[in-house]
């Protein structure tokens, strides 16, 4: 279960690795569910022959940023596009396009729209949507009330698992179309008391997540090795903060330290599928 879908990158890994029977995703904002609505959904052609077809210049892009859709399918692809094509992939109102209105950078607005992959991989995810339980628009809160009202938490709440993604701390009201205010972070972490089945949960490695999450037994700050190089330095490496129900039971049993240890967890980016995110470009979609 991923509760801010997103990118939903990691549902996807575990699906196509067969780690997984099933995955269900939601996310509270409209276009990131309309566009993994339609990728899972007989409707996915529609959206590949869009991808192919549509122009990719500076004023399609504003006009996207306008648009108002009127269908799942017009909403999935102007999420799809200004994805594609805005810096960083935000999906925020303010984010820019690739390039600059100017279009005077080295990179244009097309350049990560690599029409060809991008539409092959939709119908690569297309496949598998009979293994999809659900996708909706809804908030965590709503899904982790839904799920427990399921006979499969009722008879098997240990095979349900849970990755959470929230809006992370830092310059969250720049990157997210939907972000946290103080109250919300506070409310995930009284809600990580109710979460039915396991569960891990990620946030930028902030003092307020600290202060949030530091005293949680499955409280752990995770090392990230990234494949990139800043003039020809040694890869950057990167801290978040994780929390999980699996590193709390691991600490019962005395397999961790107590201790807020920092994990080495190398991260390779051109591993990861096709995505949708904001805020750096590991979190947009990915398809080579």
């Amino acid at each position: 279960m991923e509760p801010f879908a997103g990118g939903a990158s990691v549902s996807i890994s575990l699906l196509e690795a067969d780690l997984v029977d099933r995955i269900a995703l939601s996310d509270a904002d409209p276009l990131v569910a309309a566009f993994w609505s339609i990728v899972f959904s007989a409707d996915a052609p529609k959206l590949a022959d869009r991808i192919y077809d549509w122009p990719v210049t500076l004023d399609e892009w504003k006009r996207q940023k306008m648009h108002e859709p009127d269908s799942p399918l017009d909403a999935a692809f102007k999420c799809f596009f200004l994805n594609r094509t805005s810096f960083s992939g935000s999906l925020h109102g303010k984010a820019g396009p690739i390039g600059g209105m100017s279009q005077s950078s080295q990179y244009a607005i097309d350049c990560r729209f690599n029409r060809s992959r991008l539409a092959e991989r939709v119908l690569e995810l297309s496949r598998l949507r009979r293994r999809v339980r659900f996708v909706r628009n809804e908030c965590y809160l709503r899904t982790i009330g839904n799920i427990r009202r399921t006979r499969l938490f009722r008879h098997e709440p240990n095979s349900i698992a849970w990755y959470l993604d929230p809006p992370f701390f830092a310059k969250a009201d720049k990157l997210y179309p939907k972000s946290f205010v103080s109250r919300d972070h506070t409310r995930l972490r009284a809600a990580t008391d109710s979460i039915p089945g396991q569960w891990i949960l990620s946030y930028d490695d902030h003092a307020d997540a600290r202060r949030h999450y530091s005293d949680h037994p499955g409280f752990a700050r995770v090392n990230l090795q990234y494949t990139a190089r800043i003039d020809g330095r040694e890869r950057l490496v990167a801290t978040e903060v994780i929390v999980s129900s699996i590193i709390a039971e691991l600490r019962r049993q005395g397999e961790l330290q107590a201790s807020a240890e920092v994990i080495e967890l190398p991260r390779r980016r051109q591993n990861w599928p096709v995505t949708i995110g904001a805020g750096s470009e590991e979190n947009a979609i990915q398809a080579g």
